[in-house]
């Protein structure tokens, strides 16, 4: 018997989100490995299941412990779930070194996509979606917060953090204080019955959380990117882009996807691209 690890979403609000090829996955399964046992037991009772596997607790605490157990079971031919609290597995939650490890032993993982909370905000965030970034939740601590902020501040892309209630005024204010007045995001219990998406400029935000008396719920923020100062913008590096993509596509497209992803008006790139075109057509 060949066993496997599936990695299994589950909803991040919304019950209905949960797919039916998720809860035949979590009926049929012999092991499932979760965040917390009463939340995935919850989850399946809510569903109507009645699933006959084995629940084994595994998360940062005790990952090091539980994992060659888990191991052990794939290895003599169990097929293992794993499932975190809510929404996708590995996304902020534990689970990456399970996963490594199966591959390293030649075991079969595959996947139950689903719900997932950033992906979530972003497609209705209103912010570029073409590139964005993950970073997780925002330290507790300020400095590290600040650190983790400047890092990637500079990047030209749509960042998200998750943050809670009770950090989510002290996260905005650090990052007005570093990034500016830059457009950004808070969505708020997603797929929930008080779900809230509030689309302003960092300062506007922290106005009108600072009226509240409480706030409550999961909480996603996004930020957009840093904006290219097309008077200064590398030169060098958009030569290289074009010459890479046209190597595969016309001039047109070249233009039209180094554009793109630079956010650079497209006729500042189409002078690069001609210009480059001429000297490589000239060689």
């Amino acid at each position: 018997m060949v066993g496997r690890l599936v990695i299994v979403s589950t909803p991040i609000g919304n019950l209905s989100d949960f797919s039916d090829r998720a809860a035949r996955t979590l009926q049929d399964i012999d092991i499932i490995a979760c965040e917390d046992s009463r939340k995935t037991h919850k989850l399946l009772v809510l569903s109507g299941l009645k699933s006959k596997a084995k629940m084994i607790s595994y998360h940062d605490h005790n990952g090091a412990s539980v994992r060659p157990k888990l191991l052990a079971e794939i290895d003599s031919g169990k097929t293992v779930a794993l499932v975190s609290d809510a929404g996708t597995p590995l996304i902020s939650d534990p689970g990456y070194k399970l996963v490594a490890e199966c591959h390293d032993q030649g075991f079969i993982v595959t996947t139950v996509p689903g719900p997932s909370a950033p992906l979530a905000a972003l497609t209705i965030s209103g912010l570029p979606s073409d590139k964005f970034i993950f970073s997780g939740f925002l330290p507790s601590n300020q400095k590290a917060c600040e650190t983790s902020i400047k890092d990637i501040s500079s990047l030209p892309m749509t960042i998200i953090w998750f943050e809670t209630p009770k950090r989510l005024l002290r996260s905005l204010t650090l990052l007005a204080n570093i990034l500016g007045p830059r457009l950004a995001v808070v969505a708020r219990e997603l797929t929930k019955i008080h779900e809230e998406v509030i689309r302003a400029p960092l300062p506007d935000l922290i106005a009108q959380f600072e009226k509240r008396e409480t706030i409550k719920g999961e909480i996603v923020i996004l930020v957009e990117g840093k904006k290219i100062d097309e008077a200064n913008f590398d030169v060098v590096a958009v030569k290289s882009m074009l010459k890479e993509e046209l190597q595969y596509q016309s001039l047109r497209d070249a233009v039209q996807v180094v554009a793109k992803k630079t956010k650079i008006q497209k006729r500042r790139i189409y002078q690069i691209a001609v210009e480059l075109k001429t000297l490589i057509d000239t060689k």
